[in-house]
Parts: C-alpha cells; sequence; structure tokens
C-alpha cells in the first residue's frame, strides 16, 4: 500500500517547480517502479545499521504483508533511482527478491523527489518518528489474538519467536487501570512485568494500592508482595514435591516469563504442604515394620531431640565374607602393579 503525500500550494512549492520540479504545483510524483531500477542513495543520513533482529522483524513483516508505506527516491540518470528514505525496506525487498520470493522487478510505490531535497528528506523521515508504546504495542497483539490469529502466525508474521509474542500477551493482561498508569508514566515497564506473575486483577490492583505511595516502585517489591505465602519452585520443599505433582493436584503455579531463569511460585502453601507429608509417609512405609515407630515431619526444631539419647558407634567384629573379598581385591592390585 502506498502512503500518499500532498503539499499544499505555495509560495515555496511554486520556486520548487521553477527550479526543476517535474511535477504540478501541490502534487506528489508517485510512481510504481521496478525494484532492480533502485539502489541505496549515498544522500540517505542513517549510516548505522539496525541490529540483526530488526532487520528479521522487518523482513518477516515485509514479506508477509508487503510493504506498507512508499518509498522515497530522486532519479539518477537513465532508468536509475537512488532511494534517499525507506533503505532498510529496500534492502528487505531486495532480500525477497534474492530469495525468489518476489520478482527482481517487483513493481514497488516511490515518492520521486528533487535530488536537493534529499537529505532533508531522509533527516525528517529519520528523526520526526515516535515509537509506538509498548502498552500499545502489546495490546495490538492481544486484539490479533480475539480476532483469530494464533501466537505462531503472529510471530511469523512479525518476525519475532513465540516466546516473545507470549510475554507481549501475558501483558496485556495486566489490570487495565495499572496499563492506564504505565501509561501516564507512574510505574516502569519492568514493574508492569512484575505484576504478570499472576492474572488475578483483584490481587494486583491490591498489591498496586501498597505500592504505588512508595518513593521509588521497585519491580522487586512488587513480585515480593505478590509471592509473600508462595514457595518458591526452586525451595527445598518445591523441589521435593515438583512442579509436575503439584499442578496435577490443582495447584496454581506463579510462573514469572520474563525471568531468564524461569523462576516459578507455588501459590497454594497448604496443598504443597499436604504433598509434601504424603510423600514423606509414603517414603516411611519401607521402615514401619522394621521399627519401633515412624513419624514424619517437614521440619524439626533442635530442641525437639533433647528428650531423645544419643546413641555412639561401637566397633563390632567385620563381616567374614566383606574379610574374604578386601583380601581378594588387595591380591589382585597387587598383582596388578607388578
Amino acid at each position: 500500500m502506498a502512503k500518499t503525500v500532498t503539499r499544499p500550494k505555495s509560495a515555496s512549492a511554486k520556486k520548487t517547480k521553477a527550479a526543476g520540479s517535474a511535477t504540478p504545483d501541490g502534487a506528489a510524483d508517485i510512481r510504481l517502479i521496478p525494484l532492480d531500477q533502485l539502489e541505496p542513495s549515498p544522500l540517505n543520513v542513517r549510516k548505522v545499521a539496525a541490529s540483526a533482529s530488526d532487520e528479521a522483524e522487518l523482513l518477516a513483516s515485509i514479506r508477509e504483508t508487503g510493504v506498507k508505506q512508499n518509498l522515497v527516491v530522486h532519479a539518477l540518470s537513465g532508468t536509475r533511482f537512488a532511494v534517499d528514505a525507506g533503505g532498510r525496506r529496500l534492502k528487505a525487498l531486495k532480500q525477497l527478491a534474492e530469495d525468489g520470493v518476489i520478482p527482481a522487478d517487483h513493481p514497488v510505490t516511490c515518492l520521486v523527489e528533487d535530488e536537493r531535497n534529499a537529505i532533508l528528506t531522509s533527516a525528517t523521515e529519520n528523526l520526526q518518528r515516535a515509537a509506538m508504546h509498548p502498552a500499545d504495542q502489546f495490546e495490538a497483539f492481544d486484539k490479533m489474538i480475539a480476532e483469530g490469529r494464533s501466537e505462531d502466525e503472529i510471530a511469523l508474521k512479525f518476525g519475532v519467536s513465540v516466546d516473545l509474542v507470549r510475554r507481549r500477551l501475558k501483558l496485556a493482561r495486566v489490570a487495565p487501570e495499572i496499563i492506564e498508569h504505565f501509561r501516564a508514566g507512574d510505574l516502569t515497564l519492568e514493574c508492569v512485568m512484575a505484576f504478570t506473575l499472576t492474572d488475578d486483577h483483584d490481587r494486583q490492583l491490591a498489591v498496586w494500592n501498597a505500592v504505588k505511595g512508595s518513593y521509588h516502585i521497585h519491580p522487586q517489591s512488587i513480585k515480593r508482595h505478590l509471592t509473600e505465602t508462595a514457595h518458591s519452585a526452586n525451595s527445598a520443599l518445591g523441589r521435593f514435591v515438583g512442579i509436575e505433582a503439584y499442578e496435577a493436584a490443582g495447584g496454581v503455579l506463579l510462573r514469572d516469563l520474563f525471568d531468564d531463569r524461569a523462576s516459578a511460585h507455588m501459590e497454594n502453601p497448604e496443598l504443597l504442604e499436604r504433598l509434601a507429608i504424603e510423600k514423606l509417609q509414603a517414603a516411611a512405609k519401607p521402615f514401619e515394620a522394621a521399627w519401633k515407630w515412624v513419624e514424619v515431619h517437614l521440619s524439626v526444631d533442635y530442641g525437639a531431640f533433647r528428650s531423645f539419647g544419643r546413641v555412639y558407634p561401637q566397633d563390632i567384629e567385620p563381616d567374614p565374607d566383606l574379610l574374604a573379598e578386601e583380601e581378594r581385591l588387595i591380591a589382585r592390585e597387587e598383582e596388578l602393579a607388578a
């Protein structure tokens, strides 16, 4: 799709025409120019290349949905044109042509301007732009899901990982009131990420009301409030029960999708402790027949052992079979050493 550009009829426009403009006053010279007639312009002010991930996202977007904004060019000798604005789009189109996705002479919508405007045009496009607010980005992803698009489809169209799509969708599920405070600049993106530990809006708002009066709102403070009654899945108790057994019993798991360590918290401490007791009781079963009694506890204070006597190790006669095995091994060792 071409983005049509028009200019008001003014004295400056008439002056441009008199100096060599090929279009009438106020008109934009929009043309479909074959891709193989376009080349990067040395007058493009953007010199530092975008990151590989940004280039991959743009390439994937153009591959799936096409170019949504025209390039701006000036004429060279013959049928050649230099691209003053849209160099990254040109690079992506050239790559698609090289990959055989589009023909080499694929028509590209271009606005043809006078070469004298090249630097001004390039600087204007690169400087007079405002990035979309993160809240608008992840809400846009959420609306695409509501339209019936899958996470994989969205990832493909924007050239990003499915994990990134899931993280943005997780942000979209934060309470709307908190998102509005984020838009207003009352908290950082990292703080919004911390709220994604739970999808419970009432819980999120309760924590927000507890921290919003702080001099500095820190993500760790939000996480601490959200997990104050939960056990870390990496704790001794969490590892002993295991995430699979905990979730199979109906336990709620708080996952931090924005933590590279994939941390998680078990939000139902009563259930977790019951599962641990049951697992300990099962482990104690084999000892009940031989021992006088067996009790299981998740933890025991040191003082609980004061009423019991201590048994110290005593020397006993070694087992004859073990002595014979030891002698055999010693003889074999000496044989090998010799």
